[in-house]
């Protein structure tokens, strides 16, 4: 067993397995392999590398469980390799876009730490979104990464909530439209409206989410106004802002909707005390890249309360997403 000295060590050297990964992924390493073993010089004469420094990235990853070094210089594939393939976009998009300009941020997290700013905003000189919208290669990377962290999640948020009582959902900041595609799907009765920037209302009607029939596509900021409707959906937005702008959102959708109307949030919970949990490293990504936070049950009640509105419940899916339900106070 290791000391705790080995173990505080081994904690540091993370940085060197993410960008490892990055590296083979962008050889398309994980590709190559999917036929079969391989020695590392035959991979890196198939992509250009110095085969030596190769079988060094590739050793590091072995115990890792991304490849298997089956005899001397020799690796195959592991089922937790393949999800790097390209044929598997989602966490290969995900892993090249938290390694890129997130991850340069990310070695000003002090900076975070200090001022309660993100550390995004020094080292690019604007914030993470605003960057994004003058960058668009970087910016459909996040986007695809993003549908890659939704794998699953849409359909479990649809099928965990009763919209039978409601007529008119709006999907707050939807993107491409996947869980607004979702939720119409399963509820004929309802008309919706997908309401996000210009560039995430385009895809959204070229279909890149999926059909959305029934649909009114709005592009404008949550900040400013929100569209009526009698129910409200915001997957995964809130966690983007700090309680102020995040608070904002909330208060434009508590303006738009009836007394009987209700927000449904969808998250991922922090949990309590030391807990293990992949949701406390993206709160601290987000600390430095957005400047926002993931949030416990406690927390997004006090959100709700600021913007006049009250937690109604919180509802358990079939994926690591909850549903906080509101209703105006």
């Amino acid at each position: 067993m290791a000391n705790p000295s080995q173990q505080v060590m081994r904690l540091g050297f993370g940085f060197a397995v993410s960008q490892a990964l990055r590296v083979v992924i962008e050889l398309g390493i994980p590709d190559l392999l999917a036929a079969g073993e391989q020695s590392v010089e035959d991979l890196a004469a198939a992509t250009n590398a110095d085969a030596e420094p190769l079988y060094r990235v590739m050793r590091l990853l072995a115990p890792e469980g991304v490849f298997t070094e089956n005899r001397p210089r020799q690796f195959a594939l592991t089922e937790v390799g393949a999800a790097l393939r390209s044929d598997r976009p989602g966490p290969r998009d995900f892993i090249r876009m938290i390694n890129s300009e997130a991850y340069l941020a990310f070695e000003q997290l002090l900076h975070s730490v200090r001022t309660g700013k993100p550390a995004f905003d020094k080292v690019f000189g604007s914030p993470r979104f605003d960057w994004l919208s003058t960058h668009p290669e970087q910016a459909a990377l996040f986007q695809r990464a993003m549908v890659a962290l939704s794998q699953g999640s849409n359909e479990a948020v649809a099928d965990a909530y009763d919209f039978s009582r409601y007529t008119r959902v709006v999907d707050v900041g939807g993107g491409h439209g996947q869980l607004l595609s979702a939720i119409l799907a399963r509820n004929p009765h309802l008309s919706g409206v997908l309401l996000d920037l210009p560039s995430g209302v385009a895809a959204a009607r070229r279909g890149a989410g999926g059909d959305l029939p029934r649909t009114d596509f709005i592009a404008g900021d949550f900040f400013e106004n929100v569209p009526a409707g009698d129910i409200y959906v915001i997957k995964k937005v809130i966690h983007d802002w700090n309680d102020e702008r995040a608070g904002l959102i909330l208060r434009r959708c508590r303006e738009a909707m009836p007394t009987h109307g209700r927000v449904l949030v969808a998250e991922t919970l922090v949990p309590p005390g030391d807990e293990p949990a992949q949701i406390k490293a993206i709160d601290v990504v987000m600390l430095a890249v957005t400047g926002g936070l993931e949030r416990t049950e406690a927390q997004y009640a006090r959100l709700f309360q600021g913007a006049g509105l009250k937690l109604e419940r919180v509802i358990d899916t079939s994926a690591p997403i909850s549903i906080l339900e509101a209703s105006p106070a």
